[in-house]
Parts: C-alpha cells; sequence; structure tokens
C-alpha cells in the first residue's frame, strides 16, 4: 500500500492528459440524421465522432 498514492496520482494525470487535446462538440444528431452530420463536418473540417449510448437511460 506504499505505492497507492503515486498509483492514484498517476491515474488522475493520465485521465487528464488524455482529455488535453479532445473538444467535444456541442451539436448532437440521432443515427438518422446521420448524412447531415456528415455533411457539416465535411464543411467545418471537423471529425465525425460516434458515441453510442441508450437516449432512455438516465
Amino acid at each position: 500500500m506504499k505505492h497507492s498514492p503515486l498509483i492514484m496520482i498517476a491515474l488522475l494525470l493520465s485521465g487528464h492528459l488524455a482529455l488535453a487535446g479532445f473538444k467535444v462538440p456541442k451539436s448532437i444528431f440521432t443515427i438518422d440524421e446521420l448524412d447531415e452530420a456528415k455533411q457539416e463536418a465535411t464543411a467545418d473540417k471537423e471529425p465525425l465522432i460516434f458515441v453510442y449510448t441508450d437516449p432512455g437511460s438516465t
């Protein structure tokens, strides 16, 4: 257990660094709007990000 604080600090820093260059767009499209999302992403020269969720869950 002597290394637990060091491991926790390393995990916290690695998570922070992983998100450092990642921005989630404010607009959200459903799968039915995929063509519109592709057009907008292409026009803005932005990547298209897929996040699978259950809209009925909390």
